[in-house]
């Protein structure tokens, strides 16, 4: 009961923090824009976003290891809702860059370690489904925070500020109910992110593909709608397309990977991203790509629960939080090099940014096929 309720603490809280970012994240350019920054002040406030996010995750993963989950995941929602008003404050608009590299590092240290108080608090064998929920509460913010921040902003632009940190508050008081969760360290001397990374290897050559699709698709898909014709309107409703099944079906999901096998299961999920991106360039009906995208809301990224829960128990004990951040650290970077090569190659066609998609699935799916001589740790699945 004890396991259970810690949990649904954390899927509730996953949800209310994916919400209030949702809320917000969509409307920090027109906040922006309104305050006289130019798109590329824009550009800048969220690179610096994402590159805090990405550095700060390793250290915040230790320090959940080495002083547990409960106290790094109060101080980043704390942080959150502090940095929410901070931009409020009457300041000069290059100040808002160093706001959102707070407000991102803020964001990245909740990552390990609610990824590592999962972890600890599941069995192996149930890990790609409560990693599977995770998602769900995840894409079920994306779903509901940028229709309903988004009709605030037409009354009040500074309320879903206020709004997203009472939202963040909110999550303090169910994480300080949570038990501070350390798993007891069976290993001398702690690995280093080096040495995780090594022993991480073919899972994050199987994630780069997805990690890529996403960077790429953040920044083309709209780019690409309104290429072929579509409003605004027509831009919102496809993300709501894609992220309605995954928000439905992630648990689901990763009960498949658990019993199925998980890297089985991301191979699968490699394929059907790749065929979607290499079929977009050549539909122009926006109807059309609303439609598939749906569909392939299905399939691309249901392979990501079971990615999580793989890196868990790859993880040594007691480095559960460490081991999620040096995977997720390097899953943003080829996150970051999606969306500029995917931009890029955008300038040139279109075509081009999307066979760039499935290539690069493929190759990530391939690298499942290649023998490895390291030896399994104790940790390691034997599902594939």
């Amino acid at each position: 009961m004890e396991r259970r309720r810690t949990l649904w603490t954390l899927y509730a809280v996953n949800f209310l923090n994916a919400t209030g970012m949702w809320f917000f994240l969509p409307l920090l350019p027109i906040f922006l824009g309104r305050k006289g920054g130019s798109a590329a002040l824009v550009g800048v406030v969220f690179a610096a976003g994402l590159l805090a996010n990405a550095v700060v995750r390793y250290p915040a993963g230790w320090a959940a290891d080495r002083f547990g989950t409960r106290i790094v995941l109060v101080a980043s929602m704390l942080s959150t809702a502090a940095l929410f008003l901070a931009y409020l404050l009457p300041l000069p608009l290059a100040a808002f860059v160093v706001v959102r590299l707070l407000h991102g590092a803020a964001q990245g240290a909740y990552w390990p370690a609610a990824n590592g108080l999962l972890a600890e608090t599941t069995p192996p064998e149930q890990r790609g489904r409560a990693f599977g929920y995770m998602q769900a509460t995840n894409m079920g913010g994306m779903l509901i925070g940028p229709a309903v921040g988004g009709f605030i902003a037409l009354l009040n632009l500074g309320v879903v500020f206020t709004i997203a940190a009472a939202l963040s508050a909110i999550t303090v008081l169910a994480l300080v109910t949570l038990p501070n969760v350390r798993a007891p360290g069976t290993v001398e001397v702690p690995a280093r992110a080096m040495q995780i990374a090594r022993r991480l290897l073919p899972l994050l050559l199987l994630g780069a593909g997805t990690s890529y699709m996403i960077g790429a698709f953040d920044t083309v898909w709209s780019l690409y709608l309104t290429y072929r014709g579509a409003t605004t309107f027509m831009v919102g409703l496809s993300f709501v397309a894609f992220a309605l099944p995954a928000t439905l079906l992630s648990g689901y999901a990763g009960s498949l990977g658990d019993r199925f096998g998980a890297r089985r299961f991301i191979v699968v999920a490699l394929f059907c991203t790749a065929f979607f991106a290499g079929l977009y360039p050549f539909i122009s009906s926006v109807p059309w790509l609303i439609g598939l995208g749906l569909i392939e809301g299905m399939f691309t990224i249901s392979g990501l629960p079971s990615t999580m829960a793989e890196v868990s128990r790859l993880s040594e004990p007691g480095q559960y939080a460490r081991t999620q951040a040096v995977f997720q650290t390097v899953q943003t970077a080829v996150q970051i090099a999606g969306a500029i090569a995917g931009g890029a190659l955008f300038t040139v066609s279109p075509t081009y940014a999307f066979l760039a998609i499935t290539l690069v699935c493929l190759l990530s799916a391939a690298t499942a096929f290649v023998p490895t001589t390291h030896a399994r740790t104790a940790g390691e699945s034997t599902s594939y």
